[in-house]
């Protein structure tokens, strides 16, 4: 009874070896005449997204291909894409009494006009966070918030969000740090703190600026420096034509040793 069943189960083993084999062979896999004359459209090529966050566009090619491999009818189509809703934060300092203006849409969007978006404005008065729980709401209800002028009250964190209207799914999220400083507490003129190279250099002319063998001097360092070699020689004169005078004044009552310790005090000096 015992051998009976042990071959029952070699049995049961070997047909459930064998039957897969059999349903994977060659002869079962026939691949039907019309699939074979199949034509798919693939994705040929495909370029990168216009943002890295945010709605953007990218360009894809499609073509049909078939059995033999080769592409036909290809058309270039433009479609929407989202890498990220967050685009992080940008920083920006004003004067107070200067117009400024904010703005959370690339040039790229407003293509499709501002009317397909909706976009939600939050502010955190007085500090530079993106700790969502310190927002209130924002009465604006366009892409941008235009001061007119700036003032200090108006520092803060400025948060745009950007919706779709057809969906209202969120596409972007971008963050402004705002500070408003008063006009008499920091200069902020850029251009005028460069030196005369950096001023060269920001105009677009080429200007080797490690090479330190010959400083360039201001007017006002030319002239100072001017003044000082004029004085220098000048003295250098008069003390001269002084030590002649008294020389000859001193020769008869003093002699060779009095001349002789007038010009060691005047050389000691």
């Amino acid at each position: 009874m015992k051998t009976l069943a042990t071959s029952c189960i070699r049995g049961s083993l070997v047909l459930a070896f064998y039957v897969p084999l059999a349903l994977t062979s060659p002869k079962t896999l026939a691949i039907p005449d019309k699939l074979q004359e199949a034509v798919g459209k693939v994705i040929v090529n495909a370029t990168s997204c216009t943002v890295t966050c945010g709605l953007g566009y990218k360009e894809e090619t499609v073509c049909e291909v078939g059995p033999d491999g080769i592409r036909r009818k290809c058309e270039s189509q433009r479609l929407e894409c989202l890498t990220s809703w967050i685009c992080g934060m940008l920083h920006f300092t004003v004067l107070d009494g200067e117009e400024f203006e904010l703005s959370c849409l690339s040039s790229d969007i407003l293509e499709i006009g501002q009317e397909a978006f909706r976009f939600t404005w939050r502010l955190a008065r007085g500090i530079i966070s993106t700790n969502d729980e310190v927002f209130r709401p924002f009465q604006a209800y366009s892409h941008f918030v235009r001061f007119r002028p700036a003032q200090e009250y108006d520092s803060g964190t400025y948060r745009c969000d950007v919706q779709l209207l057809k969906n209202l799914r969120l596409i972007k999220r971008l963050y402004f740090g705002l500070r408003v400083l008063p006009p008499k507490l920091v200069n902020l003129n850029f251009h005028q703190s460069l030196t005369e190279e950096q001023k060269l250099v920001d105009e677009g002319l080429e200007v080797n600026l490690d090479n330190h063998s010959k400083p360039h001097h201001t007017k006002w360092q030319k002239k100072v420096a001017s003044a000082l070699g004029i004085g220098i020689a000048g003295g250098v004169v008069a003390g001269m034509l002084a030590i002649v005078a008294m020389c000859r004044v001193l020769r008869g009552p003093c002699g060779a040793d009095c001349l002789r310790s007038l010009q060691v005090l005047f050389l000691r000096d």
